[in-house]
């Protein structure tokens, strides 16, 4: 089987495309190559997953900052606030909310389930991952909490029954200043639930309503933490992939063309290339492996 290194350009004015193919790769060689990308592209997916929880963020948080300059808005004309519109507000908070603790949940499982598959269910690998979880749940009320109201959005109710909107009136400004609050409701959420387990303890020793804005920012930070973490017990797998991929590949780097590896090559009758299959290279994760793992001299 043929296998090349090969470069792809697209800059043409035309949106011409122009495929090189350059140097030739052994079969041994490309086995390596596959590994390794497999190798970069299982810390690409962790890192998705991860950035499925930062994304459920902000769009969470976008989304009251907007409700609250539109009820604002809402509030100082002759049409007013009605039930209608802060219901609006309120359905998409929940939906909001339950896509955001439904991202974390597939984070902790999917990572769980990566270093089980990946370093077996006894590994040292995997028992410092079951490490960081407990620190997590130990350390903070943000990550016991939202592990469990998880549970309790998915079988017995929404996650939050507070949402208020009021105004007041600055004087010295001439405006009218308004505030969104979201906040759960501690009593309903330990009336309805008997499997808190120690966040019962928790809940208990907070006030009867408290704020949905500051644990989200904790939980997603918790989250990034963690992901940091499961780079790191792959440091040196990942760093051997990197290294590897880019030995092969330096002396095609010039910013010029998009390099990557071609096989499976098809000609019809006039010997013409009709077809190939490619492995395209991860640059952005292996420069950002270098730039943060590899020992600075």
């Amino acid at each position: 089987m043929e296998i090349r290194l090969a470069k792809l350009y697209d800059n043409f004015p035309e949106g011409e495309i122009k495929v090189e193919l350059l140097d030739t790769v052994s079969v041994q060689q490309f086995e390596l190559f596959e590994r390794a990308i497999s190798t970069l592209e299982e810390l690409h997916s962790v890192r998705r997953l991860r950035d499925f929880v930062e994304l459920n963020d902000e769009e969470l948080i976008e989304m009251l900052n907007s409700a609250l300059q539109e009820l604002l808005k809402k509030s100082v004309s002759w049409v007013g606030v009605k039930r209608k519109d802060t219901e609006h507000v309120f359905l998409n908070l929940n939906r909001l909310l339950l896509n955001y603790l439904s991202s974390i949940r597939t984070f902790i499982d999917h990572s769980n389930a990566f270093v089980v598959k990946k370093f077996g269910e006894n590994s040292e690998q995997h028992l410092e991952l079951k490490s960081i979880f407990s620190f997590f749940y130990d350390n903070s009320f943000a990550y016991r909490f939202f592990y469990k109201l998880r549970n309790y959005s998915q079988h017995i109710g929404i996650p939050v029954d507070s949402l208020s909107f009021t105004t007041n009136y600055d004087r010295e400004e001439n405006k009218i200043h308004g505030n969104l609050s979201v906040k759960f409701d501690r009593n309903k959420l330990l009336k309805n639930y008997n499997s808190w387990g120690t966040v019962k303890y928790d809940l208990k020793e907070l006030d009867e309503e408290f704020d949905v804005t500051p644990l989200i920012f904790e939980m997603t930070h918790n989250i990034k933490e963690i992901e940091r973490n499961i780079e790191i017990i792959q440091k040196e797998e990942l760093l051997r992939a990197a290294k590897f991929v880019v030995e092969l590949t330096a002396h095609l780097q010039d910013n010029k063309g998009e390099v990557f590896v071609a096989y499976d090559f098809k000609e019809n009758d006039k010997k013409e290339l009709t077809h190939y299959s490619s492995v395209d290279i991860p640059f952005d994760i292996i420069d950002f492996i270098l730039n943060d793992f590899q020992e600075k001299k």
